[in-house]
């Protein structure tokens, strides 16, 4: 349940408490005003026709008629015989002095009655049906109960009403906060002018975002320049290893433990090369080279760069590349694609052939159209245990390799980067295919990076969309 549907049937309930003690006290006033009126009205009715009997000692008919809805009658308690007026209900049963009310029968009005007691020892009674203050006050509980059920109504509309407009500003900063990608951390919600809740909330989180963000460009300067000088020494280490294999003065174990160790520091060397492309990729502020680039030029880079590795382990490159421009991160496009090729290059089997499309295509969501390229190859695919973190840094390893996991990350980074996705499905008939889609900028802009194109097709494990 959402806080605005719990916030209206909050209010709405509470409102028709309200209401409903409201008209329930205002009910019971009014029939009880009704009935003190009556007793009133007998009361002094009584106190006129006992004056008047004992001035002229007239009967109760010489009295007629009585105020309207009263009756009157005098009994004597030694023969109980009654002397009534018009309208007095028949058999009459022996009432208290003072003020009562009965139903005289089973089915019937209740009545009120007032009793005296004349100088002369008999009782004079004066009675009224309360038929119309029971019939007022039900009257009065219709209108109390249809006026609640209007107010409710009104309540619960007023309540979604009102709790919409309070929880809008949240609404707001929750799909701007929702926005914010992990390369565009230098943007910031929009501030509240009055410094309410929601004003401190977005403040708060404001503050929040600044302190991720200098976290995350701390590690990842700390990377980069990590990466920066191991490279050096890297080399170093390699030259001398180099030069001692080539002397031809070590060998037996020695020999053995040296080339062990120049792999060793080979390894090293291209982790310290990968950690470097994945700093630069997650880097925000690489749109310089955002252009009209023609997407067969882009990918002959690319081919060329893997290629020395694809004829090492014999694999064939097929080429599908639709001949248009596309105005397109040049350096992103390079980055991504090089590791996804490079990827299926290594990890696919060897003498096989790998498969490459690049085509432009319409955006599958909003305006505009999106560079779509795929990378299949014919390698074992990947078990759908480990499939959500295939692009996560130092966890996308395949099974039995000795690669450090930066690839797809850095593929990841570079694609993200530009407000694109990218993803991993199986091939039909066994193999993977790794795929992304970078949108196209307008001219003279960049590609906005918090509109995405939609995901990818059922089955694909998507990142970035």
């Amino acid at each position: 349940m959402t806080i605005r549907l719990r916030l209206t049937v909050w209010y709405g309930l509470t409102f028709m408490l309200l209401v409903s003690i409201a008209g329930l006290v205002i009910w019971s006033q009014v029939e009880a005003s009704l009935r003190a009126s009556t007793k009133e009205a007998l009361q002094v009715h009584a106190a006129d026709v006992a004056d008047d009997l004992g001035r002229s000692g007239s009967t109760i008919d010489a009295l007629d008629p009585p105020m309207p809805g009263i009756f009157t009658a005098v009994m004597d308690p030694a023969t109980s015989a009654i002397d009534a007026g018009r309208g007095t209900p028949p058999e009459l049963p022996r009432l208290p002095l003072g003020d009562s009310s009965r139903r005289l029968a089973s089915v019937g009005p209740v009545y009120a009655f007032h009793v005296e007691l004349l100088p002369d020892g008999r009782r004079l009674i004066t009675g009224s049906s309360l038929a119309g203050v029971d019939q007022a006050a039900a009257r009065l509980s219709e209108l109390l109960i249809t006026v609640s059920t209007l107010c409710a109504i009104g309540s619960i509309i007023g309540g979604w009403w009102l709790a919409g407009r309070a929880l809008a500003p949240i609404s707001r900063l929750t799909s701007e906060a929702d926005a914010i990608s992990p390369h565009d951390l230098g943007r910031r919600l929009p501030t509240v002018p009055h410094q309410d809740e929601v004003g401190r909330l977005a403040a708060t989180l404001n503050r929040l975002l600044g302190r991720v963000e200098d976290a995350v460009s701390h590690e990842r300067m700390l990377i980069a320049g990590a990466a920066h000088d191991l490279r050096t020494p890297i080399a170093a280490l390699r030259m001398r290893l180099d030069g001692l294999l080539r002397g031809g003065s070590v060998g037996g174990l020695a020999r053995s433990q040296l080339e062990d160790a120049r792999q060793d520091a080979i390894d090293l060397g291209e982790l310290a090369d990968a950690l470097l492309g994945l700093a630069e990729a997650q880097a925000v502020g690489l749109d310089d080279d955002i252009d009209d680039h023609l997407l067969p030029l882009l990918v002959l880079r690319v081919v060329q760069e893997v290629e020395w590795v694809a004829r090492e382990r014999d694999v064939r490159i097929v080429q599908t590349v639709d001949e248009v421009p596309a105005r397109i991160s040049a350096v992103r496009f390079h980055q991504a694609l090089t590791n996804l090729l490079s990827n299926a290059v290594r990890h696919g089997p060897a003498g096989g052939t790998v498969e490459l499309q690049v085509r432009l295509d319409p955006a599958m969501s909003g305006p505009g159209r999106v560079v779509t390229a795929e990378v299949a190859d014919q390698g074992p695919g990947l078990p759908a245990s480990g499939r959500d973190d295939i692009f996560i840094p130092f966890v996308a390893r395949r099974a039995g390799s000795t690669t450090h996991g930066l690839g797809l990350a850095t593929a990841a980074a570079a694609i993200e980067s530009q407000g694109g996705q990218i993803g991993y499905r199986d091939r039909p008939g066994g193999g993977s295919v790794f795929w992304f889609r970078l949108p196209v900028a307008a001219h003279g802009t960049a590609a906005r990076r918090n509109e995405r194109p939609s995901g990818g097709r059922a089955g694909d494990t998507v990142r970035g969309g």
